[in-house]
């Protein structure tokens, strides 16, 4: 009897081809007040609601580190800002397994000259914790976060990069430190020109892969930089990929069989695309994909072994607009969307939520209250259906 009901419904799915829907906007939101306000990272938490981290300038006193909490709906539960007369923000979050939250950035409100690394732990409340900076007096660009990721021992691993240390103008900077943020080494990777981290994550050998961008060892311009260490920070390879025009990476994530990294390419174009990179597990690349859209900013998995990816496109009669594009396990374009308004508006980190639909942080000039806002977009999810209009499920069949 089981075979001839699987057989049935194998002749059905060879009879009725199943199509997506193209996913909808549920809801959006906004935060912020009259001046610039933006989001640049986005977690859900276990709760259920959202997290996001940016920087607001409705205060009048320069930037500061923005921090959202939301519920499911988007409703603000609570929201905090940090910082001083100068530039201050905030560029990733994660929620950390006691429940509270580690943030790393930026501050110059802090600093005896320019910016420093900035890395801040809250209670699951927004309430700090504790804080620490990182960095030394130049008179350059400093020191800055760009991600951060809790380690296997409950300390925590950021990437950025540095000034006041290293060969450069600006060198990736790998720094490890305790649950309470102390220090337990740091190292720099680069040469003469800038080099950037801007994705960190401690791989399965309980090393760490990092994504950015370098202008010391390229065919010219940027080329995008994937680079290995162990356990303490020591370089096991490095990876570029690009050719004569800018390319940068922005986040990277691990797969079974190697790193899955986004970004952005000008090479082999006259004008930016969005690109997706396989690599193995020794940082050789496998495959490729290039997408319409000016940059792309995140990258993170969905379900069923794919990818999201958050980003922008230009359009000369309508400004910018956000982007999302979903892709299949091989990097295959399953669908986009692009979201906004009148106004310029980016996508800066998408994720799939648990319950199957998406959800996207970004920085709006079309909506708010302000000249820019941080923005939180809901991202319905349509169900498969079959030409004959009726839903396609899953189908899991008991033992006989």
């Amino acid at each position: 009897m089981k075979s001839t009901f699987l057989l049935f419904v194998l002749a059905l799915c060879c009879c009725s081809i199943a199509s997506s829907a193209e996913p909808r906007e549920d809801w959006n939101r906004t935060f912020g007040g009259p001046h610039a306000d933006g989001a640049w990272c986005l977690q859900e938490t276990e709760d259920g609601g959202y997290i996001l981290v940016g920087n607001s300038a409705s205060r009048g006193e320069g930037s500061d580190l923005f921090l959202i909490r939301t519920n499911s709906t988007g409703k603000c539960t609570w929201s905090r800002t940090w910082g001083g007369a100068s530039e201050d923000a905030g560029y990733f979050v994660q929620e950390t397994r006691d429940g509270g939250f580690i943030v790393t950035g930026s501050t110059k409100s802090y600093s005896m000259g320019e910016e420093l690394l900035w890395l801040l732990k809250t209670d699951s409340n927004g309430n700090m914790s504790w804080e620490k900076t990182f960095g030394g007096f130049v008179s350059s660009a400093g020191d800055g976060g760009w991600a951060v990721n809790e380690t296997d021992d409950g300390g925590y691993i950021i990437t950025g990069y540095t000034q006041s240390k290293g060969m450069g103008r600006k060198d990736l900077w790998l720094l490890k430190t305790d649950g309470q943020g102390n220090k337990i080494w740091d190292r720099t990777f680069g040469g003469r020109n800038d080099d950037v981290g801007m994705s960190v994550l401690q791989s399965r050998d309980g090393g760490y892969i990092v994504a950015g961008r370098t202008a010391s060892f390229t065919k010219g311009g940027d080329d995008i930089w994937l680079l290995k260490t162990d356990l303490f920070g020591k370089e096991q390879w490095n990876r570029t990929f690009g050719d004569s025009q800018d390319d940068a990476g922005f986040q990277v994530l691990e797969a079974k069989d190697g790193y899955v990294l986004v970004g952005r390419t000008e090479s082999g174009s006259d004008k930016m695309k969005i690109i997706l990179i396989k690599a193995n597990q020794e940082g050789r690349k496998l495959w490729e994909r290039t997408y319409s859209g000016s940059s792309a900013s995140s990258l993170q998995p969905t379900a069923e072994g794919g990818y999201v990816i958050a980003g922008r496109i230009d359009n000369v009669d309508t400004g910018r607009d956000a982007l999302i594009i979903k892709t299949d396990s091989a990097g295959r374009e399953e669908w986009s969307i692009t979201l906004g308004g009148r106004g310029d508006d980016i996508g800066t980190f998408a994720i799939q939520d648990r319950d199957g639909s998406y959800a996207m942080a970004g920085i709006t000039d079309s909506y708010g209250m302000g000249r820019e806002d941080a923005w939180l977009v809901k991202i319905a999810a349509e169900p498969q259906m079959m030409e004959d209009g009726t839903e396609f499920r899953h189908i899991e069949f008991a033992d006989s």
